[in-house]
C-alpha cells in the first residue's frame, strides 16, 4: 500500500529523467507521510533495500535478474572465483553470470545471448529517489524532532552506500589526478521531478556527496541504539565512511573514521569457537554492524549443484594451515571441492541461515581494522599499520600458532592487501579493490585475471571451450550504463568510452 500511495513516481525516475507530464504526479504522493511514524514506516518499505529468503530460488536466467536482487554480479568478475563443473551435468548455474564472469561487451546476456535488464540500476535509483524524498521530509515535519532526526541520518547514510556502489559499478575508481573530470553517475538529491534529462556528474561530485551525506548522517544518528543490524547506526556511518577515505585516498580521515568505529564496536569474532555448518555473516556475531539486501554468491556455489562456481585456487592459497579462516568462511562438498560458506546454505542437509545478510553490503568491525591498517601503511606509520592488523589475525588463527607479523614498506603493503582479501572475500570488496589500487598513488598494483569457461553436456565431461583474459585497463571493469536510461534520457547521458572489447568462443 505504501509503495503505491507514496512512490507512484519511482517508476519513473528510476530512469532518470524529467518530463513535464511527470511533474503533477508526485506532488500528493508527497503528502502520505504526515507524522514521523509513517515516515519511519516508508523509510523501511522503500529506502532499504528489500531482502527476501531466496535460498529455494535458484533457476537458470532468473533469480539473479529479479527486481529484488542487488549487484548480483560483483563477486563474479574478480580473481576470488572460477567456475565448478563436472561429469554430472544436472543444471548450468554458470549461464545467470555468464556475461559478468567472461566480462562480455554486454554482460546482460547468456551464453545463448538472450538479453536481461539490469534491475540493479533501476532498483537502486528507485531507492535514491525514496530517500530524498524522506530525507526533505524529515526536515518538513515537526511531531516527533528526535525520531525525524534519526531518520533523516539512515535516508542520508542509505543515499550515501547506494552512490557509493553506484559509482564504483559503473565508472572507473576515485584517481585523485583525474576524479574531477572523469564521469560518474547522475546524481540527484533533490526531493521533487527536475524538467530536465539527466547527463554524468564527475567522479569527484559523487564522492563530495556521498561524504557530506556520511557526515550528516553520523551526526544525526550519534546516541542511536538500534534494534536490528538491518537499520543504519552512527557507527555504521563511520565505517562506511572510513572505507570512502579509503578509495579516496585520504589516509588521515580514513584512520580516523576507523578509531571511531573501533572505539565503538571493534569486538571481533574469535573463530576459534566456530561452530560448523552455521554461518559466520551473522546478526548474532559480534562483528555486525549492518547489513541490507540479498546473498546471492552462497546460491552460485550450491553443493548440489555440478555447474556453479567455486572459491579459486589463488585465494585458496593465500589461508595457510593456521588460519581458522579457511575451514569457517568455506566447506568441504561431496566431490572434495570448497565452496562459499560465510552465509552457509546446504540443500544436501537441509540447513538455511537464520537471516538474511548481504554478500555486497555487510557492515563489520573486522573492516575498520582492515581500513586503518592500509592506511596507515600508506602513510608510513608501519609499526602502526602492523599493531592494527595483528588485532584482526588473533582472532583468525589458531592460537598456538599465532605470531604477530611485522612488515615495512611496500612488503606491509601487500600483506594487508592480502589479509583484506583473506578477510573480506566474497562480500562485495575485491573487485572495488582492484579497481582502486591500480589508480593508488603510493605502491600502485595491478593484476591480470584469467577465468576459465567449459563446455557441459548430458553426454560428455567437460571440455575447456576458453580462457578469458582481463588485462589492467580493461574497459570491463566498467560496467555499462543500460541503453534504457542513456535513450530515455535522449542522449545527455553518455555511455562510457571506450567501450568493452567484445570477447569471442
Amino acid at each position: 500500500m505504501k509503495n503505491k500511495q507514496f512512490l507512484v513516481l519511482s517508476v519513473f525516475m528510476l530512469l532518470l529523467g524529467g518530463c513535464k507530464k511527470f511533474l503533477s504526479e508526485s506532488s500528493q504522493d508527497l503528502e502520505y507521510a504526515r507524522n514521523a511514524a509513517q515516515l519511519d514506516e516508508l523509510l523501511v518499505g522503500d529506502g532499504y533495500e528489500s531482502k527476501s529468503n531466496n535460498y529455494s530460488q535458484w533457476s537458470a536466467m532468473s533469480y539473479p535478474y529479479s527486481n529484488d536482487v542487488y549487484f548480483p554480479w560483483l563477486n563474479m568478475m574478480d580473481d576470488d572465483i572460477t567456475e565448478f563443473v563436472s561429469n554430472a551435468y544436472i543444471q548450468d548455474g554458470r549461464k545467470d553470470f555468464f556475461g559478468f564472469y567472461t566480462w562480455q561487451a554486454n554482460p546482460f546476456v547468456g551464453p545463448d545471448y538472450a538479453q536481461k535488464d539490469d534491475y540493479t540500476w533501476k532498483q537502486i535509483y528507485k531507492h535514491i529517489n525514496a530517500v530524498n524524498i524522506i530525507a526533505q521530509k524529515a526536515l518538513d515535519l515537526h511531531d516527533d524532532p528526535e525520531s525525524l532526526k534519526r531518520i533523516r541520518g539512515e535516508a542520508l547514510f542509505l543515499r550515501a552506500g547506494f552512490y557509493f556502489q553506484m559509482v564504483n559499478s559503473y565508472a572507473k575508481a576515485y584517481n585523485k589526478s583525474t576524479a574531477s573530470t572523469d564521469p560518474g553517475v547522475p546524481l540527484k538529491t533533490t526531493e521533487y521531478v527536475e524538467d530536465k534529462f539527466f547527463s554524468r556528474s564527475t567522479v569527484d561530485s559523487v564522492y563530495q556527496q556521498i561524504v557530506a551525506d556520511l557526515k550528516e548522517a553520523r551526526s544525526d544518528l550519534q546516541g542511536v541504539k538500534q534494534s536490528t543490524i538491518y537499520r543504519a547506526d552512527a557507527t555504521a556511518a563511520s565505517l562506511l565512511l572510513s572505507r570512502v577515505y579509503l578509495f579516496m585516498q585520504d589516509w588521515t580521515d580514513a584512520v580516523s573514521a576507523a578509531d571511531e568505529v573501533i572505539q565503538s564496536k571493534g569486538t571481533l569474532y574469535d573463530i576459534a569457537g566456530y561452530k560448523p555448518q552455521t554461518s559466520f555473516l551473522s546478526a548474532s556475531s559480534p562483528e555486525a554492524i549492518f547489513t541490507q539486501g540479498d546473498n546471492t554468491i552462497n546460491i552460485a556455489m550450491l553443493d548440489n549443484s555440478p555447474e556453479a562456481f567455486q572459491p579459486s585456487s589463488e585465494l585458496l592459497a593465500l589461508y595457510d594451515t593456521s588460519d581458522l579462516r579457511l575451514n569457517t568462511f568455506f566447506t568441504i562438498d561431496n566431490a572434495g571441492k570448497r565452496r562459499y560458506a560465510k552465509v552457509f546454505y546446504s540443500s544436501s542437509y537441509g540447513i538455511t541461515p537464520d537471516g538474511i545478510y548481504s554478500d555486497n553490503f555487510f557492515l563489520r568491525s573486522s573492516e575498520a581494522y582492515l581500513n586503518k591498517a592500509e592506511a596507515l601503511a600508506m602513510l608510513g606509520s608501519d609499526q602502526q599499520a602492523c599493531d592494527a592488523i595483528n588485532i584482526l589475525r588473533k582472532a583468525r588463527i589458531k592460537r598456538e600458532d599465532y605470531k604477530p607479523v611485522q612488515f615495512t614498506g611496500q612488503e606491509l603493503s601487500n600483506f594487508i592487501m592480502d589479509e583484506r582479501r583473506r578477510e573480506l572475500c566474497f562480500e562485495g570488496f575485491r573487485w572495488f579493490d582492484l579497481k582502486r589500487y591500480a589508480v593508488r598513488e603510493k605502491y600502485p598494483f595491478t593484476i591480470t585475471i584469467r577465468h576459465p569457461y567449459s563446455t557441459v553436456s548430458y553426454t560428455s565431461p567437460p571440455s575447456l571451450e576458453a580462457t578469458q583474459v582481463l588485462s589492467p585497463g580493461d574497459p570491463a571493469y566498467l560496467i555499462p550504463i543500460p541503453d534504457y536510461a542513456i535513450v530515455f534520457n535522449d542522449g545527455a547521458l553518455e555511455q562510457n568510452n571506450p567501450a568493452r572489447p567484445n570477447r569471442q568462443f
